[in-house]
């Protein structure tokens, strides 16, 4: 799909739940503001979270506010907050029994299977940025390691809080998460074309939003 009309995506920061414990990282998330409103919305509401992260909340209701040129903390440094980016395509996909092995922080294995997938990718320039990202809705989602039992995705979500949501029989990111990035917009372009041809989903963020750094 070869967007022609461009709906306003930001990109924002946030520490990166998955990074080892001993390191500091950010991670990228993409979304329209309406998902950057339900992100905010309900991490506002959690009691277990908007004390935690109140700050970041009130960064947010000043960009609803009008303020431009906004700062908050990630990594213990100072970034940007929301940041434009251009939707260059966006394409979806369906996939039913699908399954596939996830590399977690330390290279350790987990074995995953859905009964369905249906994902949404999204081609974005920021600057001179490119990357291709993905939100995803999965239905009875599993893991499994080296045991071969099969268990279900529970509540129990080490990722930055909020970003997923829903249970095994429909958990999804309410931000898109990073899938590839390219040096030029040409590779963009051309990842874009070899997707149309051959689809090669990348859930391993949405994955590190469910196991954090375990």
């Amino acid at each position: 799909m070869n967007i022609k009309s461009k709906p306003a995506y930001y990109r924002m920061e946030l520490d990166d739940y998955s990074a080892a414990a001993f390191t500091s990282f950010g991670k990228y998330y993409y979304g329209e503001l309406e998902d950057l409103r339900g992100f905010f919305s309900e991490l506002a509401h959690d009691e277990l979270f908007k004390d935690r992260f109140k700050e970041l909340i009130s960064t947010f209701q000043a960009f609803e506010e009008g303020q431009q040129n906004l700062k908050h903390h990630v990594a213990y440094s100072e970034v940007p907050f929301l940041v434009p980016v251009r939707l260059l395509h966006k394409e979806k996909l369906a996939l039913e029994n699908y399954a596939w092995e996830h590399l977690n922080t330390w290279e350790c294995p987990y074995y995953m299977r859905c009964d369905k997938v249906e994902s949404e990718h999204l081609w974005l320039a920021c600057g001179g940025e490119f990357c291709r990202a993905t939100k995803a809705v999965f239905t009875n989602l599993q893991y499994t390691g080296h045991s071969g039992v099969w268990k279900d995705i529970g509540s129990m979500l080490w990722g930055f809080p909020c970003i997923l949501t829903g249970n095994s029989s429909g958990l999804w990111n309410r931000l898109a998460e990073p899938e590839k990035y390219f040096k030029t917009r040409a590779e963009a372009q051309q990842d874009w074309a070899a997707f149309l041809i051959s689809p090669d989903p990348n859930y391993s963020e949405f994955c590190n939003d469910i196991f954090g750094d375990g």
